[in-house]
């Protein structure tokens, strides 16, 4: 069986040819797209109550919204933020459930709701469970208006609806969302002196107007003949049906209509609550989202020729034009990975050629389209997309790829040496590493287990790259031992000799390069090191003890940021800013980043999220009209930091009372900010001085910026100190006055109506000449009879401005208070976050009892990633640890093995302080998945040894000879290892590097370790003096026939 590929050239031939076509069509046909998609385990839920105060959202709506999510087992955390109207509630679902297991947790997050809701006030809107997107948009359109004049923002709306309806029916599209799109409503603007002389309220007319919308079911009638539904008629159409209703009927018959008493009109929501602007032009941006598992590229393909179409038509002084286009970056991405994966190639191709010769170089080297041919299959077949990840894990895994091959290869040239044939010396050769190989591709399996089984956010976005290795790893033994092996036999025709036969002239481009002087001074170094072991293993420790001691000095960074030509800006102004004051700064933000030298072009969006153009942007703030995010193109990547340095300097000069950030964007999973400190108590006022005194040591702490706090005190608040009995004698509650206040200044909801399939809300509102000015709100009267004035305002009692909380948090059913701090952009967060934590400890700060304070932000993100990863990678090591024992049946060599790769784990340490890389989760990682790799060497110098048994008679120039046979391809897998990281060192990837030099540093020291370290130690344990004294007694050696 073994040699059947080698016996059946056909077989052999239809293998390769179905590897390389079926690789060659999956990747025509596999999904593409920039990152890796994560699943949807965060999301919100909102719901408004005008009128309320932060306390009262807190008390009547986000308490029971609290109470009922967190009797959900799958909930992990549930935090809740009350202003003023609105309470806003950000789920997050456990890390360790599955995709189908999280659809699941929201559909039972949204019947917790549903329940919660009936205890609800009268006046809360329905709440608005919303699962966020993680990712980012796959093209973003804007809607500009650049022309003179007016901005024409309804047909400017009527043209984003349009374009939206386009992107939804391209196929393949999830998801559509416009930004900055203004408000149209039917509103009902109520003559306060007409409403006033006919003895009416506010409230009242709302409510005659609400309860005249008839949309609601009236039942069904079941009859003999089946069951016919029943509705009354009479459901808002338009305007006109709208001035019909009749808001008061008088005695003798006639009905005063609400067209007497108020104009009704249709228009823009007037103040707006959002904007969008494009280089300091109003525009509406239009975002389409593709679904997962598709080819971005045919995607957006068929999108901008949407877009093409749409814009012939686009009338004068308005532009639609593409502002973000995902496939640029995706095909940027994977065009530089396979430029990566091919100079990969060529490296290893021509260590091959100088080590191993022509013939083997080609050998092996074909086992690298095969195995890549393979893994794009199998990538098919489960439906794995082709993305940053996936393509770096093909990366990796092209040095290790072809280790089999080349062991396999170099065991074959080896027995044909000695003068055996070529099917003979195929048999031999798998019939002593196949064990060997397959132990070693198990270790590295298992290494990259962890990173493949990673639960949580970080375990999808990495998670390829332990998939694509394992895949990689897999398909190689199965070529290695099928393919490789036959290639080897038919490429060597020209060795003819028999045993005993002197071999013909060594030539460098057919055998490799070997240098007498050096090969013969490395054999007397081996023969040093096995009769005096402690120098071996001295060789082996000191540079990994170097590489331990040296970590210390790395600095931590979970995740680094991005090499992107875009970055972003985040405004947040006071809490009494509205949108105005946001478009102000933002206009002027606009004109001096515009006249930085490398920018093409600023967008922004006003009081509402903007569109995400990285993968992990999650930003929730709802219903804050001082707020204000988007981001900044640039003209190429390479000038990105140090134009995010001078804008970021820039603004905080030029605005010093907004908190106006500009960052790069990062990898890994999203956080609110770099450092992230959670106090919790139950009071609100002791919560709200603990956190001014986080936020003064934060200030003071190099590096920081800003500093906030979620638990927000004194907003200004004009206070009606009103007489009940006096209001009761005007005829009005305190509850019915705060309510006529509020539908005449705020407005309400009345009904609606549908136009097509959109539904246009009918708002109650007063004139915005009696909602100006405190005159005005003093002058309003209440109480008043047919043909009376009524009593105003001012009468009822003095008003007063007082301080009010304006935000309150929580978390997990405890009041909070979230200190946020922002750093300079590319200021490593673990560094400030120390010296705070010095700083703080030197203070005297105190927490009173019943409060205490977590850390989040980076910190807890690699601190849970970190976690996770030795949750489910120490089983692995065991299980990793436990095959060893069973290929070798010996514990003492699994403890050796075991040791290599702890000590090489010290080698990728030093090889992260080397270039100068700061120690974070991808060097981490890169030292896990080393551990299987570096311990091969390791395997296959002790496979030979055993089954030397002069060796194992601890005959020292028996053992320097093997280790000499298993120095050619231990060089070469190390080198080839070594060499498919090189394109990345070499690009400078960030992102990247502390995984490949971490790699590259351990997988150099592995060979130091499997050629000095483990001999010696091999040495060791087979000294007879030790043997003996263990009660080793060597089994008879076998007697020559005579």
């Amino acid at each position: 069986m073994s040699t059947l590929f080698f016996r059946n050239t056909r077989l052999t031939i239809l293998a390769i040819l179905v590897i390389l076509l079926g690789g060659g069509g999956a990747l025509m046909t596999l999904a593409r797209q920039e990152d890796p998609t994560l699943v949807e385990r965060f999301g919100t839920v909102v719901v408004f109550l005008p009128g309320a105060d932060a306390e009262r959202m807190e008390a009547l709506v986000a308490q029971p919204l609290e109470a009922a999510l967190m009797e959900l087992p799958e909930v992990a955390q549930v935090d809740t933020i009350s202003r003023a109207g609105v309470a806003q509630v950000v789920l997050d679902v456990q890390e360790d459930l599955s995709e189908t297991e999280v659809d699941n947790a929201w559909t039972l997050i949204r019947q917790k709701v549903e329940q919660a809701r009936s205890s609800f006030p009268p006046g809360a809107s329905a709440p608005d469970v919303t699962r966020q997107y993680v990712g980012a948009a796959t093209m973003i359109v804007s809607l500009t208006w650049t022309g003179e004049g007016d901005v024409p923002l309804p047909i400017m709306r009527r043209l984003a609806l349009d374009l939206q309806d386009r992107f939804q029916r391209l196929n393949a599209t999830e998801l559509t969302q416009t930004f900055g799109m203004p408000t149209e409503e039917v509103r009902v603007v109520m003559d306060a002196q007409a409403l006033s002389a006919a003895g009416l309220s506010f409230s009242q007319a709302a409510g005659a107007v609400l309860a005249a919308d008839s949309k609601n079911p009236a039942g069904r009638l079941r009859t003999d003949g089946g069951t016919i539904g029943v509705e009354v008629e009479g459901e808002f159409t338009n305007i006109s049906r709208i001035a019909e209703v009749p808001v008061l009927q008088r005695e003798d018959g006639s009905s005063l209509r609400l067209g007497d008493v108020a104009r009704i009109e249709k228009g823009l929501q007037e103040p707006p609550t959002r904007a969008a602007y494009e280089n300091g032009h109003r525009s509406v941006l239009v975002a389409a989202y593709i679904s997962p598992e598709q080819r971005v590229d045919i995607w957006s393909d068929g999108a901008r020729k949407i877009v093409a179409d749409f814009a012939v038509n686009m009338p004068p002084g308005l532009a639609a034009e593409i502002v973000f286009d995902q496939s640029v970056y995706t095909n940027g991405r994977l065009t530089g990975l396979a430029e990566n994966l091919l100079m990969s190639a060529l490296i290893v191709f021509l260590v091959l050629f100088f080590l191993m010769g022509w013939r083997s170089a080609i050998v092996v080297g074909l086992a690298m389209p095969l195995t890549v041919g393979l893994v794009l299959i199998l990538f098919n077949v489960f439906g794995h997309p082709l993305h940053q990840m996936s393509v770096t894990g093909l990366v990796i895994s092209l040095g290790l790829l072809i280790d089999n091959a080349i062991v396999v290869a170099d065991d074959v040239d080896q027995w044909r040496a000695k003068g055996y044939g070529r099917l003979e010396s195929i048999q031999k050769s798998l019939k002593q590493l196949s064990g060997p190989l397959a132990a070693s591709t198990l270790t590295t399996v298992l290494a990259f287990a962890p990173i493949a089984m990673l639960p949580g956010a970080a375990g999808e976005f990495i998670g390829m790259i332990g998939l694509s290795v394992i895949y990689s790893i897999t398909a190689s033994f199965l070529i290695s031992i099928t393919i490789v092996p036959a290639l080897a036999g038919w490429f060597d025709r020209t060795r003819s000799w028999e045993k005993g036969e002197v071999r013909r002239t060594r030539r460098w481009w057919r055998d490799g390069v070997s240098i007498d002087f050096i090969s013969d001074g490395y054999r007397g170094t081996i023969e040093a090191v096995l009769r005096f072991p402690p120098l071996g293993i001295f060789i082996g420790l000191a540079p990994a003890i170097v590489g331990l001691v040296l970590t210390s000095t790395l600095p931590q960074q979970f995740f680094p940021p991005t090499e992107r030509d875009q970055f972003q800006v985040v405004l947040n102004l006071p809490n009494e800013a509205d949108i105005a004051d946001a478009e102000e700064v933002t206009r002027r933000a606009t004109e001096f980043i515009l006249e930085t030298e490398g920018v093409k072009s600023v967008t922004w969006v006003l009081g509402e999220p903007s569109p995400r153009v990285y993968y992990n942007i999650i930003n929730n703030t709802q219903g804050v009209e001082g707020f204000a995010s988007g981001w900044v193109q640039l003209d190429s990547a390479e000038r990105t930091h140090e134009i995010v340095d001078d804008v970021q300097r820039r603004v905080r000069q030029e605005f010093p009372s907004a908190r106006f950030l500009a960052l790069p964007f990062e990898q890994g999973p999203p956080a609110d900010a770099p450092i992230e400190l959670i106090l919790r108590g139950p009071d609100l006022e002791t919560l709200n001085r603990l956190g001014n005194e986080l936020r003064t040591i934060l200030s003071e702490t190099p590096g920081v910026t800003y500093t906030v706090g979620s638990l927000q005190l004194g907003a200004p608040t004009l206070r009606l100190n009103a007489d009940e009995a006096a209001a009761a004698l005007a005829g009005s509650r305190l509850a019915d006055l705060a309510t006529n206040l509020n539908t005449e200044l705020e407005g309400i909801r009345a009904g609606s109506i549908l136009e097509g399939t959109e539904e246009l809300p009918v708002r109650i509102i007063g004139s915005d000449s009696r909602r100006q000015s405190l005159s005005d709100l003093q002058s309003k009267t209440i109480g008043a009879m047919p043909g009376a004035t009524g009593t105003p305002i001012s009468a009822l009692g003095a008003m007063e401005l007082t301080p009010k909380t304006a935000t309150i948090s929580r978390r997990d059913g405890l009041r909070t208070n979230q200190i946020l701090a922002y750093l300079d952009p590319y200021t490593l967060p673990a560094p400030t976050l120390a010296q705070f934590q010095e700083r703080l400890a030197v203070s005297g700060f105190v927490l009173p009892a019943e409060y205490d304070m977590l850390i989040g932000g980076e910190a807890e993100n690699s601190g849970e990633a970190v976690g996770n990863l030795a949750g489910v990678g120490i089983p692995l090591m065991l299980v990793m640890a436990g095959a060893i024992t069973l290929v070798f049946n010996s514990f003492r060599m699994m403890l050796l093995i075991v040791a290599t790769g702890v000590i090489s784990v010290f080698y990728a340490f030093f090889g992260v302080w080397l270039f100068n890389l700061p120690f974070g989760f991808n060097a981490i990682v890169g030292s896990l998945g080393l551990f299987g790799i570096a311990i091969n060497s390791s395997i296959v110098v002790l496979s030979l040894l055993k089954a030397d048994e002069d060796a194992m008679a601890d005959d020292v120039i028996a053992q320097r000879e093997v280790v000499m046979d298993a120095t050619r391809h231990i060089i070469a897998t190390t080198l080839t290892t070594m060499g498919g990281f090189v394109p990345i060192l070499l690009t400078g990837d960030t992102f990247w590097m502390p995984l490949a030099a971490g790699i590259a540093g351990g997988v150099g020291g592995s060979a130091l370790i499997g050629l000095y370290f483990t001999p010696a130690v091999f040495r060791i344990m087979t000294m007879k003096p030790i043997r003996r004294l263990f009660g080793y007694r060597p089994p008879p050696r076998p007697q020559p026939a005579e």
